[in-house]
């Protein structure tokens, strides 16, 4: 259908129109009613007033009938149909409205043109009222009262049948109906209003309210971390003197050839390089997270610090059966970053692979390549270990995650390895990627820039 084009009757806002017309029926009755009552004293003629009144009400009626019909359609073909009845409808009754100004102005003299002129007014005004939500229904309803308006002036003036006081009272119910409209518009408007300064206020309260939750949950984040921080700094001192006096007490029984004593104290001084291991976990986790994280950049020698990361774990990847190896291009030899967050991110990925290897081997490269124009850095760990299954990798990152699986549950640790390590690379402009194949196994790519800009934005940790 044509209409269809013009008007979208399946749109919220032509609804909202209809319902704003079909609604308003009792009071277009009533002031259709006082206009025809006006109409009646200029004319002096009460058959012609009650019957544009009666043919009105008929009309009005009709486009009721067929307005209520156009919301209860359901389906987009059906209310594409009813709209379209509604819609003309409703010009319909419009029109048989706007015919009484045009006769008022032809046949009542001076006080008819006036009441015609507030008649055709408050169609307008009545229009406006009840189907702004519409733009374009709105216009085609105002355009016979428009036309109206516009003829006018070009009807002949000639004296109207109606005495002064009659004429006095036809325009008066004129203004009464005129002014109806007008109260009816500002009341509207103001409710409107009111509505909207309320909405606005609920929504800066709620604002206000988020804002203050999220600097009570970031204060409550911070004091944690700050808590944690403060309770591994008290722990590692303890810890390292057990670790050192453990490792002197496995020495000298070695030394007596008490090799069962020995082994215990080994075991001991395992246990709590395992627990130191943690807690430096944690450690690095709850300094992130208080947003002790600024950047020292310097030279590094990747070399070195990927020599030193792989002496860290020598003995867990021989124990393990392990072999690892190390190869640094010759432009990846120096880089300018910050080398405490570096070694933390390495250790935790290098760590990763010797956990979760046996009996296999361990590779570590580390290359220069250009990715998105800037130089970076690229250090891959490459491990021949159980794999990771593809539905598990978008999780691996996550904070105290451990994946599902019996292999994985033999082993230690809180599952903060990885994700340290993303954080880590995050800080310094770069990130970590996975891939894996579960029974064969998994690398891991950490690229950073190699010169690390001072007071470069940190990315957002993931």
């Amino acid at each position: 259908m044509r209409g269809s084009r013009v008007l979208k009757f399946n749109d919220p806002t032509m609804l909202s129109a209809a319902r704003g017309r079909v609604s308003s029926l009792r009071w277009r009755f009533v002031l259709a009613g006082i206009f025809a009552t006006g109409a009646s004293f200029v004319l002096a003629s009460a058959s012609a007033g009650v019957g544009w009144y009666l043919a009105l009400c008929m009309v009005m009626g009709f486009d009721h009938m067929l307005g209520s019909s156009y919301l209860q359609a359901r389906g987009e073909k059906a209310r594409t149909t009813a709209g379209v009845l509604f819609v003309w409808g409703s010009v319909f009754s419009i029109i048989v409205f706007a015919a009484m100004p045009v006769a008022l102005a032809a046949f009542g003299g001076g006080p008819g043109r006036v009441l015609g002129v507030l008649m055709a007014a408050s169609s307008l005004v009545s229009v406006m009222l009840f189907t702004f939500q519409a733009p374009r229904f709105m216009m085609l309803s105002a355009a016979p009262a428009t036309v109206a308006l516009l003829a006018m002036p070009f009807i002949p003036f000639h004296e109207g049948p109606a005495n002064a006081l009659q004429g006095a009272l036809g325009v008066g119910c004129g203004v009464v109906g005129f002014m109806a409209y007008i109260t009816r518009a500002a009341l509207n408007n103001m409710k409107m209003v009111n509505g909207w300064k309320a909405a606005n206020q609920a929504a800066k309260e709620r604002q206000l309210e988020a804002e203050l939750k999220r600097a009570e949950a970031e204060e409550a984040n911070r004091a944690k971390s700050e808590f944690l921080a403060v309770m591994t700094h008290e722990l590692r001192t303890p810890l390292n003197a057990v670790i050192g006096y453990a490792e002197l007490i496995n020495e000298d029984l070695a030394a007596e050839g008490r090799k069962d004593l020995a082994d215990d104290a080994a075991r001991i001084t395992a246990s709590a390089r395992h627990l130191l291991g943690l807690i430096d976990q944690i450690l690095n986790m709850s300094s992130i997270d208080a947003g002790q994280e600024g950047l020292a950049a310097r030279d590094v020698d990747v070399r070195k610090l990927l020599e030193e990361t792989v002496n860290s774990v020598q003995d867990e990847a021989r124990d393990a059966g392990n072999r690892i190896s190390i190869r640094v291009g010759a432009v990846a030899e120096r880089a300018h970053t910050d080398g405490g967050k570096l070694a933390v991110a390495m250790a935790a990925l290098v760590s990763n692979a010797v956990k979760f290897t046996s009996n296999g081997l361990i590779a570590i490269g580390a290359e220069s390549d250009v990715i998105d124009g800037r130089d970076m850095l690229v250090i891959s760990v490459s491990d021949t270990g159980i794999g990771i299954a593809a539905e598990h990798l978008p999780r691996i990152f996550q904070p105290f995650t451990q994946i599902e699986g019996g292999a994985t549950r033999t082993k230690g640790g809180m599952g903060l390895g990885l994700s340290i390590a993303q954080r880590m690379a995050n800080t310094l402009g770069g990130d970590i990627v996975a891939a894996s194949e579960l029974g064969v196994g998994s690398t891991f790519t950490l690229r950073i820039p190699m010169r690390l800009q001072a007071g470069a934005p940190l990315r957002a940790a993931a």
